[in-house]
């Protein structure tokens, strides 16, 4: 059974939490680490007494005695734990976003800010925890940096928003809290794009995820596919079908019929990366040899 392509990334979405929730329980069970790192309960932070004794000490929180602080693991594997949980937790969250732009161009570093940030956050946090000392340091390091950049849509913000939730909630060992968060904000973006609230499309129907993808980018072509067939209509079922397996987006461009129900088909395409020109020249001109088909590949034409 073949999935369209929005089908396979829901489905996707849906198996990729089920497994991580299924494995985290697992680990829970055997791993007293990992049940500390995804425990529902963010730390209370310090009452005023202690606050004032740590500051009497010099900005370092007093230290816990007795067996349990011997029975604590190292910060270095708590910080690595919470490190790779929130890789898990926001790789869906990038895949959503690249996923509900693809009637724009989705900007490449807001993915990669979206993967990166959580891991920063979540490790300076591990690093600061209750240290006054470390707070003060960081704030001023962060106030001698100046960031400048300008998203290219607003609502990326939002994701910057996200991840930073999601490093913070690893970062003081509250996995759980992160996961919640990804998984609420996610199904909220997936709504709101699939029924268009609020959009500029509103009165449009959604783009069909059965057929054609839109080339967004024209710069992003790898070229043209130019295919002539004697038998049009069967044979373009055949080409659009290859173009599903092989291309990564493609959009008819042209048809131009012929006499004796011959076409010429012209396509757009952006090829996947282990398909070649060639590659797919000969698979669209074997899949269609019944229907009379020849098929050649072109540059894409300059801008």
């Amino acid at each position: 059974m073949r999935f369209d392509p929005l089908t396979r990334s829901l489905l996707w979405l849906l198996v990729y939490y089920a497994v991580l929730v299924a494995g985290t329980l697992f680990l829970e069970r055997r791993l007293p680490l990992v049940r500390d790192a995804v425990s529902f309960e963010l730390q209370s932070g310090i009452t005023q007494r202690q606050l004032r004794r740590t500051l009497e000490a010099g900005g370092e929180p007093a230290a816990e005695g007795g067996a349990a602080a011997e029975e604590r693991p190292s910060g270095a594997l708590r910080t690595a734990l919470a490190m790779a949980g929130v890789l898990l937790l926001v790789i869906p969250v990038a895949r959503i976003y690249m996923l509900t732009k693809q009637r724009q161009r989705w900007d490449p570093s807001v993915v990669q800010t979206v993967i990166l940030l959580p891991l920063a956050i979540a490790g300076i946090v591990a690093v600061v925890r209750n240290s006054l000392a470390l707070a003060f340091s960081l704030a001023g390091l962060a106030a001698a940096v100046r960031f400048r950049n300008t998203l290219k849509d607003t609502k990326d913000a939002v994701y910057i928003f996200l991840a930073v939730a999601v490093g913070l909630a690893a970062g003081v060992q509250a996995l759980a809290l992160g996961f919640v968060v990804s998984v609420i904000f996610n199904a909220a973006v997936l709504g709101l794009w699939l029924f268009n609230v609020g959009g500029i499309y509103a009165g449009e129907p959604r783009p069909s995820f059965t057929g054609e993808f839109r080339v967004r980018d024209p710069e992003r072509l790898d070229g043209l596919l130019v295919v002539r067939a004697t038998a049009a209509g069967p044979a373009q079922e055949i080409v659009e079908a290859t173009l599903h397996d092989l291309a990564r987006a493609w959009k008819l461009t042209q048809r131009v019929p012929g006499e004796g129900g011959r076409a010429t088909l012209t396509y757009q395409v952006r090829l996947k990366k282990k398909t070649s020109p060639a590659a797919l020249v000969a698979a669209v001109t074997a899949r269609a040899a019944a229907h009379g088909v020849t098929a050649d590949f072109q540059s894409p034409p300059p801008p």
